[in-house]
């Protein structure tokens, strides 16, 4: 059981330990885990994939047929970004120097590269 002095003690930690209080401390403590940004829902260019996704179609557009497409190319812009942290991943690690966590860092891209590779399978098979 603990003592009154321990109690104190606790409770005057805890008063000190409830994190940020102001916007520019909780931003900055927001971004304490950033790595790749990979996890963050993506906003390609609208444009952009609209058009990509007219030109997949070739002209034969419904609105069910659009869709798809633009799922379609909006998993295909995922992977394309997921290969470019990928390559910059890899050509910053320094494999005689003991570049592991950059290893690991490798590793957990795959996780997003299977769910952008699943979207774009499932998108496809749609269309």
């Amino acid at each position: 059981m603990a003592t009154e002095k321990q109690i104190a003690a606790n409770r005057a930690n805890a008063q000190r330990s409830t994190g940020p209080k102001t916007l520019v401390g909780k931003m900055k403590s927001g971004r304490n885990a950033f790595r790749h940004g990979l996890s963050c829902p993506t906003h390609p260019d609208p444009v952009k994939v609209d058009a990509l996704a007219q030109m997949l179609l070739d002209g034969a557009a419904t609105d069910l047929r659009l869709s798809v497409a633009t799922e379609l190319v909006t998993a295909q812009l995922e992977l394309l970004a997921i290969r470019s942290v990928r390559a910059e991943i890899l050509a910053a690690i320094d494999i005689k120097a003991g570049g592991t966590p950059g290893l690991f860092r490798l590793q957990a891209l795959d996780r997003y590269e299977r769910y952008a590779h699943t979207k774009r399978r499932r998108a496809a098979q749609k269309l």
